[in-house]
């Protein structure tokens, strides 16, 4: 008998919903769509995608985002 984990059941987490912006995005935008009931949607963006905030490289103006960006719309899990 091996002491190796059984590996023919993975458990995986859910996924969190995210999205890819359209050409020309902004968080704001991207909020607007898809979080329209809350008034601060761009910053809780902002918070659920930290890896956009934080690139090594701008990107056209604050919040822009590229197409190929993912952008989650939940915060991850606890």
């Amino acid at each position: 008998m091996s002491d190796r984990p059984d590996t023919t059941e993975t458990s995986r987490r859910p996924s969190r919903s995210f999205i890819f912006p359209e050409p020309g995005d902004t968080l704001a935008d991207v909020a607007a769509r898809h979080l329209p009931d809350q008034p601060d949607g761009a910053q809780l963006l902002m918070s659920w995608n930290l890896h956009l905030i934080m690139r090594p490289f701008p990107v056209g103006d604050a919040g822009e985002v590229l197409c190929t960006d993912i952008v989650y719309l939940e915060p991850p899990p606890a």
